[in-house]
């Protein structure tokens, strides 16, 4: 067995900088760096190849310690990560609202435990709106890398007794094995593939494949300069071309990890290696891992305080922060604990020292889990408002189809009077609360609204995307069922914003024939038109809660999407209801005016997540503009012409 580039090499300081920033700008939103998260992928492969060269250089010596090994791994991780997460959990306190600052400790102990990755993995997808709200999301990383420090140098040692071949076999094939696990789950469940060690291993295994020297050095100069230039250009092509949409890690994270494993293959010859040894490059490499560590929590914290997304001052103003602190946190954290001198000269000390720390994160941790957040910090009116967030359909366990698409229409649910459904409510998970609330005004008037609604799945022919292959069968076989019906009225709800993104074309065609057959059958066919989302996916009642705090009313807070966008999609589906003899009602009159939309009216707020309608608001807007369509003879309301956007009665 032989160690490849043993040595202190700048060049992977300098990698380490790369990754570093590229997750950072990416953090941030600026649009260049949309795949900017593969620089976690980079810090893998450039783990998994120093790790492996400590602990193969100390098998060849006859001098391999497990104790010594962890004692390093202590001294290396955990003065930084403590003494990050007990500044963040003081900001937590002040911030956070009851359930996010529980949600928060729960995170908290898991990062104390190593295990933050399995946590995040149950609870949220790496890019899903509730992860932007989580400081201590970016620690899922460590949990990973710790989880692979426990049984990688156990069963390398192992390996070793078994010479070359066996350690051959050992490494490759346990990265052989992660890797297809990685391919094979991503696209069926993206969260254990994002987040666990057993997709993700294979990236670590990839730079004990060059620390172990399995592949032979370039002996040449242009093998090595090749080797380098590919390689940084695979990892730029990453960073720059992946976005969220991207499915990862999958195929898709061979790009990064191999780029990074060509240039430390290389060697530190290359010419590439050469820049990435500049100076000032390698003071960030240096800081990278307390830079890692505190971006993250200051974008979040500063994200739930600023609400709109950030300024390009704002951007710089966290940049230079986070820098300061990194370099602070670097001198006078990370590396006097690095130094075996003092208090901290003995191993028995580190140890002691590590898990008193650790258990210094845990107890407030689980504190704050058992009082459920600290509720008692705010006043009633805070939490009143941030109770909006509950104000759900309470049938979306039953009444709403999940990922399984059942489609069982004879036993979909009726909301309203124990009557035939005069109303069917048909479309994703914008369709839930709306059905609700039109349930509840068809009772008064001792009518039924029926509810068909899938989550994910657009009310659109033939439509699908990645992850929900079984739409395309499930929408074929309603809109079969809608159009066998007697003639009735058919409202038609769709989150069209995050459709229209990256499908625009398919799902717009496949709208107007969903709506298209169900008029031609004679039904009334009305397209509900669509939510503004709230900018940065922040949870509305949260963000309003937050805002109280600071002095500002529920009913004076305004956020500002992009209306653009928001009225070019506005006259795109009253065009397509048009077309397929629908009648089209626009939500912008109600919510918004020509720059901003609202998040409260009349005392109720209009949102519990980001994009979704509370059922308070669902109702007031229901009455206003969908009650004047469906009862026309109870009101004085104008009439809506097909097609045509509804005025405000």
């Amino acid at each position: 067995m032989r160690d490849g580039h043993l040595g202190y090499r700048p060049e992977l300081d300098g990698l380490r900088a790369v990754a570093v920033v590229s997750v950072f700008l990416c953090h941030l939103g600026m649009t260049p760096f949309s795949g900017g998260y593969v620089g976690v992928d980079v810090f893998f492969v450039l783990s998994g190849f120093l790790i492996t060269q400590i602990i193969a250089a100390d098998l060849r010596a006859g001098r391999f310690s497990l104790a010594n090994f962890y004692e390093r791994r202590i001294r290396r991780i955990v003065p930084a990560l403590v003494f990050v997460c007990a500044f963040s959990t003081v900001a937590a306190v002040a911030i956070l609202l009851p359930s996010e600052l529980k949600a928060y400790a729960t995170s908290l102990l898991a990062a104390a435990l190593s295990v933050s990755n399995v946590w995040f993995s149950s609870m949220t997808g790496y890019f899903d709106p509730a992860a932007a709200t989580q400081p201590l999301l970016h620690t899922w990383s460590l949990g990973v890398e710790e989880q692979f420090y426990v049984a990688f140098p156990l069963l390398l040692s192992l390996a070793y007794r078994l010479g070359q071949k066996g350690v051959s076999l050992f490494v490759c094939g346990a990265l052989v094995i992660s890797l297809a696990m990685s391919i094979a789950l991503t696209p069926e469940n993206h969260r254990s593939a994002y987040f666990l060690i057993h997709t993700r291993a294979w990236e670590l295994l990839l730079g004990s494949v060059i620390a172990l020297g399995l592949i032979p050095a370039p002996a040449r100069t242009w093998q090595r300069e090749s080797a380098s230039t590919i390689g940084l250009l695979a990892i730029a092509v990453a960073v720059v071309c992946f976005g969220e949409k991207t499915p990862f890690p999958g195929y898709a994270a061979l790009l990064p990890c191999l780029g990074a494993a060509l240039i430390i293959w290389a060697g530190g010859a290359a010419l590439v290696a050469r820049g990435l040894s500049f100076a000032p490059i390698v003071f960030v490499g240096l800081i990278s891992y307390s830079l890692y560590l505190w971006h993250w929590p200051l974008i979040v914290f500063a994200k739930l305080l600023l609400v709109q997304p950030f300024t390009p001052i704002q951007q710089l103003t966290l940049i230079a922060v986070a820098t300061a602190l990194s370099i602070l946190t670097w001198r006078f954290v990370e590396t006097p604990f690095r130094r075996r001198s003092g208090a901290m000269s003995s191993r028995k000390a580190v140890f002691a020292a590590g898990g008193l720390s650790l258990g210094a994160l845990a107890a407030p941790a689980a504190m704050l889990v058992s009082v459920q957040g600290m509720p008692k910090r705010f006043p009633e009116e805070i939490l009143s408002i941030a109770a909006a967030a509950q104000d759900a359909s309470a049938r979306r366990t039953d009444c709403h189809f999940d990922g399984t698409l059942a489609g069982d229409f004879d036993k979909s649910c009726v909301l309203g009077a124990p009557v035939a459904p005069a109303t069917i409510v048909y479309g994703d998970s914008h369709g839930a609360e709306l059905a609700v609330a039109l349930g509840a005004l068809a009772e008064l008037r001792n009518e039924s609204v029926r509810e068909l609604t899938a989550s994910g799945c657009p009310p659109a022919l033939d439509f699908t995307y990645p992850g929900k292959g079984e739409c395309p069968a499930y929408n074929a076989k309603t809109i079969e069922h809608l159009v066998a019906l007697a003639p009735t009225t058919i409202v038609v709800a769709a989150n069209a914003v995050a459709w229209t993104q990256e499908y625009s074309v398919d799902f717009t065609r496949g709208l107007e024939a969903a709506l298209r057959a169900m008029s031609s059958a004679g039904h009334r066919v009305i397209l509900f038109g669509q939510v503004p989302p709230h900018p940065n996916q922040l949870p509305v009642p949260a963000t309003l809660a937050r805002q109280a705090m600071l002095g500002t009313k529920p009913e004076t807070y305004a956020f500002r999407p992009d209306m653009k966008a928001l009225r070019t999609l506005d006259a795109t589906l009253a065009g397509i209801a048009t077309a397929a003899g629908a009648t089209y009602i626009s939500l912008l009159p109600a919510l918004c005016n020509e720059n901003e939309c609202k998040a409260a009216i009349d005392g109720a707020v209009l949102y519990f997540d980001d994009n979704h309608l509370t059922v308070a608001g669902e109702k007031l807007i229901a009455t206003k503009l969908l009650a004047p369509v469906l009862w026309p003879g109870e009101t004085a309301a104008q009439s809506v012409d097909s097609g045509k956007p509804a005025a405000l009665p």
